[in-house]
């Protein structure tokens, strides 16, 4: 089974198999970008549309998701630091909204400027970066003895036209090069990782 026969909104848990081993589907993240109709941003306070990526993490299983953590990776081209959001425990059936720097995770360890460094504010990536499509993203996490992961997610995977039709390629960090410019409903909210426990 390929992850593009996965329906965008999963409401269950199924079971992949790779040949190597069984993975179990246990949630989903999806990501929003300066889009009006991105409404699961005022469940923190914040009225669409936010100009920043707002990413929405879904438990979806029955059982509690532990150690959760979404990771941005270093990439030493675009000056990003390795800087991770610590989300703890994620229980059955409850999701978590992630702005970076605006949402607080309570951690001191944030390297200034980072990511998820704690400003206030949401970050507009289209403007202050990162931006690039080779930007890389990683949730992980425990359910028992089990590892969850949701891979790693590249914003090409929302390459393309934004929603209103206005810019060509914009991905869900209104990028590339602050493509987010013209438009009023940029991108999303779209399905762009499955959390697997395996």
């Amino acid at each position: 089974m390929s992850w593009k026969s996965i329906g965008a909104a999963i409401a269950f848990t199924c079971v992949l198999t790779t040949g190597a081993a069984a993975q179990t589907v246990v949630g989903t993240i999806s990501v929003c970008y300066y889009a009006p109709n991105c409404t699961y941003t005022e469940s923190i306070g914040l009225n669409p549309p936010v100009d920043s990526p707002a990413f929405l993490i879904t438990n979806t299983s029955d059982s509690v998701i532990t150690n959760a953590k979404f990771t941005i990776k270093p990439n030493k081209a675009n000056e990003v630091a390795k800087d991770s959001f610590k989300i703890g425990k994620l229980k059955p059936g409850h999701s978590i909204v992630i702005v970076p720097q605006y949402s607080n995770d309570g951690g001191t360890n944030h390297p200034p400027g980072a990511f998820f460094f704690f400003t206030g504010s949401p970050l507009d990536t289209s403007e202050s970066g990162p931006d690039a499509n080779t930007i890389k993203f990683i949730f992980t996490g425990s359910m028992g003895g089990l590892a969850v992961s949701s891979g790693i997610i590249e914003p090409k995977a929302t390459l393309g036209p934004s929603n209103d039709g206005t810019v060509s390629r914009i991905n869900f960090l209104g990028g590339p090069g602050n493509a987010d410019g013209p438009c009023n409903d940029c991108v999303g909210p779209y399905q762009i990782g499955t959390l697997t426990a395996q």
